[in-house]
Formats: C-alpha cells, sequence, structure tokens
C-alpha cells in the first residue's frame, strides 16, 4: 500500500474513533439532562419509547465494539457501515423534527448528528479512497454505497416510525387543559416552599382559565428534599385523576404543612372524602414521572420555586415567571398571550 493510502487510512481511522467516542459522551450528556434550556421539547421525545440519550448510548457502544472488531472481523466491519449509514438516516428526521415541529435547536442533538455524519464520511473515504474498508473490488465496493443508501433509507423510515413526543409515548401523561395548544404553562414549585404556598391560592384561582387557553403541567423541583416524598402521590393524581387534580393537590398541600414523610395511610384518609382510592406505587411510573419532571426544570433553566414557564415552540416564545411579585392570574394570562403572537 502507498505512503499516501497508509496515511489516510490512520487518519480515517484516528477521525472514526475520536466521532464514535464523542457521540457516545453526547448521548451520556443528553440522557442525563445536562444540557441547555434548547433542549428541553427534544427531551419530550422517544424512538420506539426509549430516551434518546440510553439509546444513543447503546447505540454509540455496538458501534464502537464494531469499529475495535472490524479488522479481526470482516461482518463487524459491514455491519459498522451499514449502522452509521442508518444513524445517518435517523438523524435526517430527528433534524426535521427540531427544525419544522419545534422550532428550535439543541445543540447536544446538532453534535450528535454531526458526529454520525463524520463517522460516515471516514468509512467512505476508507471504503472509496484508501480501500481498506472492508476490501474487495470496485464493484464490491459500490455493492457496499448501495446498501449504505438503502440502509440511510432504512434508518430514516424506522425514525419517522418509532420517534413520537411524550404525549404520544408511553409514559406519564402530565398535561391538563387545552392539550392541542401551542403553548404549555409549566407551574414548578416545590411542596415545602414558603412562596410556593403562597402563590398556590393564585394558581388555583387562575387554573380553570389558564386551562381554557393553553396545555398546563405541574412539575416538582426537590429544592426540600422532603419534597420527594410527596412526589409519587402527585404524580399518581395527575396522571389518574386529572378531574379532581386540583383538589387532591389542595389536600397535598394541606397535608405537606403537618408532615414531611406521609405514609399512604395518612394520603389515603386525606383523599378519601373525594371519592379516591389509592393506587400501590408503580415505581417504573414514578421514576419516569421524575426523570420528565427534571427534563422540564432543567431544560428550562429554572432556578427557583416557584417559577411558572409559558413556552410556545411555534413562536419559538418563552417567558419565564418567578416568585410570589411575579406569578398572577393576570401576568399569567398576559404571557400565554404573548409567547402566542
Amino acid at each position: 500500500m502507498p505512503s499516501s493510502s497508509r496515511a489516510g487510512t490512520a487518519v480515517a481511522g484516528v477521525v472514526l474513533w475520536l466521532a464514535l467516542l464523542a457521540g457516545l459522551t453526547l448521548s451520556i450528556l443528553s440522557g442525563l439532562k445536562i444540557c441547555t434550556a434548547l433542549c428541553s421539547e427534544t427531551a419530550k421525545y422517544t424512538i420506539f419509547g426509549m430516551d434518546f440519550g440510553w439509546f444513543g448510548c447503546l447505540f454509540f457502544g455496538v458501534l464502537i465494539l464494531g469499529a475495535a472488531l472490524r479488522r479481526r472481523v470482516p461482518l463487524a466491519g459491514t455491519l459498522l457501515l451499514y449502522g452509521v449509514a442508518g444513524a445517518a438516516g435517523a438523524e435526517l428526521r430527528l433534524i426535521w423534527i427540531q427544525k419544522y415541529v419545534i422550532g428550535a435547536w439543541c445543540p447536544v442533538c446538532l453534535g450528535i448528528a454531526a458526529m454520525v455524519a463524520t463517522a460516515g464520511l471516514a468509512l467512505i473515504y476508507e471504503l472509496l479512497v484508501t480501500h481498506t474498508a472492508l476490501g474487495g473490488s470496485m464493484k464490491t465496493r459500490c455493492t457496499h454505497i448501495a446498501v449504505m443508501i438503502l440502509a440511510l433509507l432504512i434508518g430514516l423510515g424506522a425514525a419517522v416510525a418509532g420517534v413520537q413526543k411524550e404525549a404520544e409515548a408511553a409514559g406519564p401523561d402530565i398535561y391538563f387543559g387545552k392539550r392541542q395548544s401551542d403553548t404549555t404553562v409549566y407551574v414548578v414549585s416545590d411542596w415545602f416552599c414558603p412562596v410556593c404556598r403562597k402563590v398556590e391560592p393564585e394558581i388555583e384561582k387562575a387554573f380553570p382559565e389558564i386551562a381554557a387557553a393553553a396545555r398546563v403541567a405541574f412539575v416538582d423541583m426537590p429544592i426540600h428534599p422532603d419534597t420527594s416524598n410527596y412526589t409519587p402521590f402527585n404524580l399518581q393524581f395527575i396522571v389518574y385523576n386529572k378531574d379532581k387534580y386540583m383538589r387532591l393537590r389542595h389536600v397535598l398541600d394541606e397535608l405537606s404543612r403537618s408532615t414531611k414523610s406521609p405514609t399512604p395511610e395518612q394520603v389515603q384518609a386525606a383523599v378519601a372524602p373525594l371519592g379516591i382510592t389509592l393506587r400501590p406505587h408503580n415505581f417504573v411510573e414514578i421514576m419516569n414521572g421524575v426523570k420528565l419532571f427534571e427534563s422540564i426544570f432543567r431544560g428550562f433553566g429554572v432556578k427557583a420555586t416557584p417559577t411558572v414557564v409559558i413556552d410556545n415552540p411555534r413562536t419559538k416564545k418563552r417567558k419565564l415567571l418567578i416568585g410570589s411579585r411575579e406569578i398572577t392570574r393576570n401576568a399569567i394570562k398576559e404571557a400565554i398571550a404573548e409567547v402566542g403572537r
């Protein structure tokens, strides 16, 4: 092999490894929700019911294994080539969603897409220029290119079929109000925050008007650790008792003033007058709900409670109301109108 080809092969190999490792790192950041406010809408999407970040970790892990084995196991190199091509097709769909559905760019997601594209270019360079990847005649290499295009189309089709928004996917449905609205009002609070307790009557009073104009979600942000003791009960009422939720929320608020660690028996006694029977805790559902809450308040950069986030991805407008002075019924209504224009 000419020295130039050997050098090209070495460079392409290094680029491939850097791209795969960077893609894995970015996927871990995505899975841990260590991202920016622009990632918040992307976090509501899953692929075949699985979180994008953890799916990416698994996928890049498989690609890295293929890269490690490809010199000794030809089949590993073939699968690596087609796997990267399929990922490129899936990324086309995800980029389309960010551009035309969400209306905002997620830097972490774009970084992952860039790493997939970089890995694909390195493999194509090896295949067509250095003639080392998979070997074979020009006819064989052209066959690989044709199958890569097919894999890209299959990846695109799989993403079209498998990517769903959180509200459509198998997960906790935390939303109230005008569910098809482009505007969502997120009420982020802590059960033991004094200012949250002060604002709560205003939220209760405003809820019917807000729910008539926008989609609404109540999000627990455990600044006080004891709030985590109430989240399982709150999530259950959000998901299964939407028609009575505001009254149940009021009951939990009252209970939080007398105990920091409520037992199921105490909660059952408190909600029994409303005709509610507690369900056994579903720990998978609780974990998914807590994860969703975290993706919301971290994604919007919420730093304190109470905070009301009014967000409209279609108009790319967002407003945060923080504290008792800003969070009023009129302020929320005005913000809904403002972000919708």
